[in-house]
């Protein structure tokens, strides 16, 4: 336990040596010996005996600052200032997904829905409250007199694609399904042109768009499915010639690539080392990333077991059903079992939004989806966070309801705004 308590107090204070100053005890003895003390509430006590629940809503308001456990409470004792809002505990229960250890409900797919969560609920899931919580202390330790660094973290930005259908109608089974689904056109089109013309082969377009953002990291995940599922479907040969050319296309552009683990593989994860395993042997490099195919991490234990096999970077923690900052923070963080209460080794990087959120599922318009990433990247900016956001090749494809010039112009006004908000800091940097 003390070993989550200082990692998550390191956390929220950004920078190691703070909380030398940063006091988490009732003891009131020990409290001179602090700038500031979080006094904890009965949260781990609470843990200790299985006795946890959840906050109670509406949750309790600190100077504008939701808090799930403790009282909103500051006062000055000495020289010290004591905050009787347990920010540690209420940061944990977030980062670590404990909710997900008390709440049952879940979608088709088995997965955590955002309308379930307690963000949701509560109002806060598009604001980083730790990371606001961070802030907060930082007040009191200003107010204390303690001088805080003055350079801010530099935000990130990572831009990821999930390869699902790398292309259409490339064989024989594909084509007959799509004649038979009346996809004439473009099944003809499709099979007998180029795989550059291919209408959701749109990678070589994203790869020289996104060039032009030095600052931003990219970061394919290609599926390795071992088991019969609809869901996983199409199944990719990565010895054929398209693949083939693919693979080559993200090598020479030095992109990264990760394990894109399989649907089956999201229920059934002992089969996760199969693939893993299968996929480095065709792509000839080690698998470090993971994202689960439709998003479908449906236990918090799921990243335990990516750990075990080597994986050290997950990107699938967002919601499906609702953009925003599932883990309550901009930042990556190491994952935190809500079971044992210690500090893992894999990082979880909180994916701030996906394509089909925004139109699947928010059935956002092009210019309500981008006034929320303008303002979920300003609070990335802010905190110094990374900035992950999930788009599919297919989403920029032509449909018989949008043309591909406007997938294509709205995704080029959302690189246009990521270089409005973070390239002159990376440039002056």
């Amino acid at each position: 336990m003390q070993s989550a308590i200082q990692y998550v107090l390191s956390f929220l204070l950004g920078y190691p040596h703070l909380t030398q100053y940063v006091g988490y005890t009732a003891n009131m003895q020990d409290w001179r010996n602090y700038k500031v003390v979080v006094v904890p509430s009965s949260f781990f006590q609470n843990h200790a005996n299985g006795t946890v629940t959840m906050p109670l809503l509406p949750l309790l308001q600190l100077d504008n600052l939701p808090i799930l456990f403790g009282e909103p409470k500051v006062q000055k004792v000495g020289d010290t200032w004591v905050i009787y809002a347990d920010l540690v505990a209420s940061a944990f229960f977030l980062l670590s997904r404990y909710e997900e250890t008390l709440v049952h409900e879940r979608d088709t797919h088995g997965r955590f829905q955002a309308v379930s969560s307690l963000a949701y609920k509560a109002g806060f899931l598009h604001r980083p409250l730790v990371d606001e919580y961070g802030d907060y202390l930082k007040k009191y330790l200003q107010q204390a007199g303690v001088t805080l660094p003055t350079h801010p973290a530099q935000a990130t930005v990572t831009l990821t694609h999930d390869v699902d259908v790398p292309f259409e109608h490339r064989t024989t089974r594909s084509f007959l399904g799509g004649i038979y689904r009346r996809q004439f056109k473009s099944a003809v089109k499709n099979a007998f042109s180029s795989l550059q013309n291919n209408s959701v082969y749109t990678f070589p377009w994203l790869l020289e768009q996104e060039s032009k953002l030095p600052f931003a990291t990219q970061l394919y995940f290609m599926r390795m499915p071992l088991m019969p599922c609809k869901q996983d479907k199409p199944y990719l040969n990565y010895q054929g010639k398209d693949m083939q050319c693919l693979i080559n296309l993200l090598k020479s552009h030095n992109v990264k690539i990760g394990l894109h683990t399989s649907y089956y593989a999201g229920a059934n994860p002992q089969t996760i080392l199969a693939e893993k395993t299968m996929l480095e042997k065709a792509l000839n490099q080690p698998m470090l990333y993971n994202r689960y195919h439709f998003l479908r991490t449906c236990q918090v234990t799921d990243m335990e077991i990516l750990q075990q096999i080597g994986i050290l970077h997950d990107y699938t923690l967002g919601f499906a059903d609702c953009i925003g900052f599932r883990l309550a923070t901009t930042r990556p963080v190491k994952y935190l079992s809500p079971y044992t209460l210690q500090v893992g080794s894999i990082t979880l990087h909180p994916l701030m939004a996906m394509d089909a959120t925004l139109f699947a599922y928010m059935k956002l318009s092009y210019q309500q989806a981008l006034e929320q990433l303008t303002s979920l990247m300003q609070y990335v900016k802010q905190y110094g966070g990374e900035c992950v956001l999930l788009w599919h090749n297919t989403t920029l494809a032509h449909t018989n309801q949008t043309p591909r010039n406007l997938h294509k112009q709205f995704y080029q006004k959302i690189l246009e705004l990521l270089q409005i908000t973070f390239g002159n800091f990376h440039q002056k940097s």
